[in-house]
Order: structure tokens, then sequence, then C-alpha cells
């Protein structure tokens, strides 16, 4: 193997990556949250923090002059609060990034071995925590081939439709009797109310302030206690009120305010008012796309538009072999699977770096 070279990127350097890590991103393992935009989001988000017991740096593995990898990095110099382990981080957790891995097109075992011997001796840090690793990553088989057999710390369901090679007529039959039925009722409401939607799937003219206040009767309403069993109720309040205060808060942003590259599809009134609307993201190889905020009109909600609105698009998207993936992200929601999609997962991982 030809002789490699580490080089770190302080929050001020970041922008001297842009033309490798421009290149990278485009590997087989690389989403939307991989992407240089994205991290530049990030980055402009948090470049003035300053802290004594962490730093951000981004690790360059170079190979005859070439960047062949990014780690994206957040190291945690001492523990504090309850949670924030000394250790290595990838920069990007505790937001809006579902899925997180190192920057790279063609992934090499001993390219992240002798990046992860440098880091720890460099940082004399031995403990790396990776956090919402993809099952079908090459990252996610490196880390469960070299950690031991408690290094699988925890998982998270995703859900993920695939639509490469499919006519429309065969992914109806994906979908279920009663959700056929259900898109059907949907539909006839409209009709039956004298109502209908206009579909938008790249609306340049979203209203942010209604789409935020629909969003957020939307979450109150998934949060609401009065309708959840007592042990949803002590759940939440341990991990919200007492084990929340232990965890680092990043910059708080959210995609549909701040990524300037996120784009939305929308369902609409004839006359302009928003009944329903998905915030997403294209992956650098622009086949699949990853959703990643979703507001909806209560006064519309009896007609399903969020579930008419995928349906529609997932039509035309068929029509036009526009993308081969639409990705649900986290979360387990009964609509996800309504439309066909199928649960993959995503792990936190920890390795002990004097182990490899």
């Amino acid at each position: 193997m030809k002789e490699l070279s580490l080089k770190y990127y302080t929050m001020s350097d970041f922008r001297l990556l842009v033309d490798s890590w421009l290149e990278l991103e485009s590997g087989a393992d690389m989403t939307y949250f991989q992407t240089y935009a994205w991290y530049e989001m990030l980055w402009n988000l948090n470049k003035d923090i300053k802290d004594s017991r962490f730093e951000v740096t981004f690790a360059a593995v170079t190979q005859e002059d070439k960047v062949i990898l990014i780690a994206p990095l957040w190291i945690v110099k001492r523990t504090f609060g309850k949670f924030n382990r000394k250790g290595f981080y990838i920069f990007g957790r505790g937001g809006w990034s579902d899925y997180l891995n190192f920057i790279y097109k063609d992934f090499n075992d001993n390219v992240v071995t002798y990046l992860l011997k440098q880091l720890k001796d460099k940082f004399q840090l031995s403990d790396f925590y990776f956090e919402n690793v993809s099952e079908s990553t090459r990252l996610y088989s490196y880390l469960t081939s070299v950690g031991n057999i408690d290094s699988v710390l925890s998982s998270q369901i995703c859900v993920g439709l695939s639509i490469d090679g499919l006519q429309f007529d065969q992914y109806q039959k994906l979908l279920s009797k009663q959700s056929r039925q259900n898109i059907r009722t949907a539909n006839n409401r409209l009709v039956r109310d004298g109502k209908s939607l206009v579909y938008d799937f790249c609306d340049s003219n979203v209203n942010l302030d209604e789409f935020t206040a629909y969003r957020s009767v939307r979450v109150a309403k998934k949060n609401d206690w009065g309708g959840k069993t007592l042990k949803w109720r002590i759940i939440n309040f341990i991990s919200t009120k007492i084990l929340g205060r232990g965890w680092y808060k990043f910059a708080e942003y959210a995609p549909y305010s701040h990524d300037k590259n996120s784009k939305f599809m929308t369902a609409k009134t004839p006359d302009g008012e928003l009944c329903a609307s998905f915030n997403y993201g294209v992956s650098p190889d622009g086949r699949s796309i990853v959703l990643m905020g979703v507001s909806t009109n209560p006064s519309y909600s009896k007609y399903s538009p969020g579930i008419l609105l995928l349906y529609n698009f997932i039509e035309k998207t068929i029509e036009t072999n526009r993308y081969d993936y639409i990705d649900f992200t986290r979360g387990n929601e009964s609509y996800k699977f309504a439309l066909g999609g199928k649960e993959h997962k995503i792990f936190n991982i920890f390795l002990n770096l004097t182990t490899i």
C-alpha cells in the first residue's frame, strides 16, 4: 500500500477542503448528510464556538498528495456533563444528520485503521463513539468486524422505499389492500367536499412561517402527553428533562429554515393555502432523496394530504425515472410503511482504539 499521511484542518481551514470533499462525496456510501454543502451549513452555524473542553477538527488522509478520506471530528478532551465522555465523535451528531460517516469515495480498511491509530496517538484518547452508522455502509462492516461483541450499543429504525426499475402498477402492488383503500378514501373525501389539491414537487414558493407553524402543531400533537401512556410519559420525562441536560447542544437549526440546498414538495389548495409539505434533500448522485421535515395543516388532516402528496410524488417519480430511492430516514411512523417503505437500521457503535 502506498504511503499515507494525515493532515488536520481546523474550523477556520474548513473551506480549504472543498475540492477534495466534492470529489469524495460521490462515493456509494455517501448520503445527503455527507455532502460538502450540508457540512458547510453545520460549519457556518458552529464556526465561532470556542470551548476548551473540545474541538472540531477535519482529519484528512492523503495518499500521493491526494485526499482519500476526510473525518469530520468532534473531539472531547475531558468528560463533561453526564454524557459527553472524552473521546472521538463524528461532527454532525445531535442534529438532523440521520446518517453519520467519514467522507470517502472508496472505503479501505487499512486507511481507516491508519486514521484511527493516528488519532489515538496524537490526542491520547482511546474511545470512539460512532453514531447513526447505516448498516448498509462499509464503515458499519468495518466497525463490527474490528469491535468486540459489546461494541454495538443501540440501534434505531429507519425506513426507505426502493422504486428502481418499477412501473407504477408494480409499485401499487407493493401496497397493502388497506393502504390502497385509504388513498381512495382520502381522494373521495376531497371530491365529496368539493375540494382539490395542487401538487408541486419542487416548490420554490413555500411560506416558511406557515410551514413552521403547522409543523409545530403536528409535533405538539405527536408529543401530547394526554394521549400517551404513563410509561411513555415517564420515558419522555427522563430523556428530555433529566438525561437531556447532560448532552452538549450545538447550534440549533432545521434544514427547512437553514439549508439553502434543500427542497420542498407541497400539496396546496388551488388558491395557494398549504395543506402538506415535505422538506427534502437530494443525494450527491442525484438518484435518491432524504425526507427531513414534514408539515401538515391540521384543517386538512382528514384528507391525508401528506400521504396523497407522497403517493403522487412517487407516481411522478416512477413516470419520469427521476429517483431510484426515497429515504424516509429515522422513525417508524405508520405512513412510511403504508407507502411501501421497508425497514433498515442505523447503529451506535463504540470502538476502543487500543484493540485495532
